[in-house]
C-alpha cells in the first residue's frame, strides 16, 4: 500500500513529465489559437502560485500571464523540485491560510492543495487537446496510466 506522500511524489513526477511533453508537442504543432499558450501558461502559473501559498510567499506571477514555451519548461522544473521539497518536509495535513486571486480568505491542507493542482492541470491539458483537434492537429496522449504502464513480456 502506497503512502499518501508516495502517491503525491508519483503525481508530481507525472505532472512534470506530461507538462514538459505537452509543451514540446505544442512547439511542434505550432497552434494558431492563442488560447493554447494561455492555458499552458495557466497550468504552470497556477502550480507556482499554489507553491507560493504553501511557502507563505506573495504571488510573483499572475494566473493568466502568458509565457514563452521555454520559460514554461524551466518553471515546470522549478515547480517539480519545490513540490518535492514540500512533500518531503511538511505534514500533508498541515493547513494553510491563504487569500485567492479574488481576495477571498480560505484554508486547506497541503494534501488538498496538491490534489487540486494536479487535477487542475489535467483538466486544462484536456482543453488544450480539444483546441488542437479543432485546428486539425494531433492531440497528445496525457493519461496518467499511460505514463505509468509497465509492459509485461512473457
Amino acid at each position: 500500500m502506497e503512502t499518501a506522500k508516495q502517491l503525491l511524489y508519483q503525481l508530481n513526477d507525472y505532472n512534470r513529465q506530461v507538462n514538459a511533453d505537452m509543451i514540446r508537442h505544442l512547439e511542434l504543432a505550432n497552434p494558431t489559437n492563442e488560447r493554447v499558450n494561455l492555458l499552458m501558461s495557466h497550468i504552470v502559473n497556477a502550480h507556482q502560485i499554489w507553491l507560493e501559498r504553501m511557502q507563505g510567499k506573495s504571488m510573483t506571477v499572475k494566473v493568466f500571464d502568458t509565457r514563452p514555451y521555454g520559460d514554461l519548461l524551466e518553471q515546470g522544473e522549478k515547480n517539480h523540485y519545490i513540490t518535492q521539497e514540500i512533500i518531503e518536509a511538511r505534514g500533508l495535513e498541515e493547513t494553510i491560510n491563504y487569500v485567492n486571486t479574488k481576495r477571498q480568505r480560505f484554508r486547506n491542507s497541503i494534501s488538498e492543495m496538491f490534489l487540486h493542482l494536479f487535477n487542475h492541470s489535467s483538466y486544462h491539458r484536456g482543453q488544450i487537446n480539444q483546441l488542437l483537434v479543432q485546428e486539425g492537429k494531433a492531440a497528445m496522449v496525457s493519461d496518467f496510466i499511460v505514463y505509468n504502464r509497465t509492459e509485461v513480456f512473457e
